[in-house]
């Protein structure tokens, strides 16, 4: 079923939800590889921007499913930030993870590398936020630097790190 956006009636937002919603959810997940739940969310989001929005009616669609594609990457991203490592809470429980003793070590070498590095702790903050999943957009926000700042930085940490383990 498809809306004629041309017609001279008004297409309130029932008729375009009933022509268009089998369609997004369809479209959005051939896209954008993520949980069904992100999905769901994302479509849901872009209908809500429709309402609020209102955009123009003859390209009703590629706005719905171009708010719902950058809907679902971020709720993506967001997930993937905030997952936890072990996925079910049994497993987590079962297993006594890895060895303390390893782990504190592994800490202490990592940590005189960056020593060795002589990383600014700017360097350290933005390699910690990196590592932690954010995006450049993201930690930009977060230190109030400018985007081309954190690359920058960012470039040079990964560098100095490079030096030191390439010797």
């Amino acid at each position: 079923m498809s809306v004629d956006a041309r017609s001279s009636d008004v297409v309130t937002p029932a008729a375009l939800f009933d022509a268009y919603q089998h369609r997004l959810g369809v479209q959005l997940a051939r896209i954008v590889r993520t949980s069904r739940e992100n999905l769901e969310d994302a479509c849901s989001f872009a209908w809500l921007q429709l309402l609020r929005c209102s955009p123009d009616p003859e390209t009703v669609y590629a706005w719905l499913i171009t708010v719902a594609i950058h809907e679902a990457i971020r709720l993506d991203r967001r997930s993937r930030r905030l997952s936890p490592l072990h996925a079910d809470r049994a497993e987590m429980v079962a297993s006594s993870g890895p060895d303390p003793v390893a782990l504190s070590e592994r800490i202490v070498e990592v940590g005189e590398r960056f020593e060795r590095a002589r990383l600014t702790g700017r360097e350290r903050r933005l390699l910690g936020l990196q590592a932690a999943g954010y995006s450049y957009r993201e930690i930009s926000r977060a230190t109030g630097d400018t985007v081309r700042t954190v690359e920058r930085q960012l470039w040079r940490a990964r560098r100095k790190l490079r030096t030191v383990l390439a010797s």
